[in-house]
């Protein structure tokens, strides 16, 4: 959890610091419904005297983060309890803000985690696409390919299966591994797209990554 060292000041940065401070200190008292007031006036105190900035300093931006993370968090326990979809979307809506102000892989993580099982809840398959690819895209360089692969595997339509297959292509094309490994990996890709654009009935596409494949057979002979 986030701490801060500020007090009350006359500057709205050092103020909004301190909002979030007292907040803090007294949120083991507070149920949901009166986080859900408190949070929220921080949130209003930023809009109304520091929004307008063009620059955050790292504390503001922190606070922000962990402000949207707790409200995201109260809505979505509270979904999952009574199935509610409005309070999906409100978590949704606080969740994506707080994606806006993460700093690290982590707290990205934390976030994007949470959204797809938000949008599998809702059945929002093209939020549920965007939000597992940006997990993906939140993956090292060598972590990327296997992050697409693991999706490609776990997705349920051909569409967004041979969509996954192409990042995954595209990742493994750009990698600096060794060469049989380079090739192994992009055959096995190759022949996993080439099936699903048969499936899907897509002949040109299918051709087009079956020639691709003949081509890289002819490196490794």
């Amino acid at each position: 959890m986030l701490k801060v060292a500020a007090t009350k000041a006359d500057s709205p940065e050092n103020h909004f610091l301190y909002l979030y401070k007292m907040v803090q200190e007294r949120e083991s008292f507070l149920n949901n419904e009166a986080k859900i007031v408190q949070y929220g006036a921080i949130l209003r105190y930023f809009m109304k005297f520091l929004q307008s900035s063009e620059v955050y300093s790292q504390q503001v931006m922190s606070v922000l983060y962990w402000v949207n993370i707790k409200l995201g968090d109260i809505y979505y326990e509270d979904a999952l309890q009574k199935q509610d979809n409005q309070r999906y979307f409100l978590a949704a809506t606080y969740y994506n803000q707080a994606l806006l102000y993460a700093k690290s892989v982590e707290e990205k993580n934390r976030v994007l985690l949470i959204l797809k099982d938000i949008y599998y809840y809702l059945g929002d398959e093209e939020a549920l696409v965007k939000v597992e690819e940006t997990w993906a895209e939140n993956h090292t360089k060598e972590e990327k390919f296997a992050a697409y692969v693991l999706l490609a595997q776990n997705a349920g339509e051909l569409a967004v299966k041979a969509k996954f297959l192409e990042k995954a292509l595209a990742e493994v094309m750009a990698q600096d591994e060794s060469f049989y490994m380079k090739y192994q990996d992009t055959l096995d890709i190759l022949s996993k797209l080439s099936a699903v654009y048969e499936l899907s009935g897509e002949g040109e596409k299918a051709l087009r990554v079956k020639k691709l494949r003949e081509n890289t057979l002819k490196l490794l002979n």
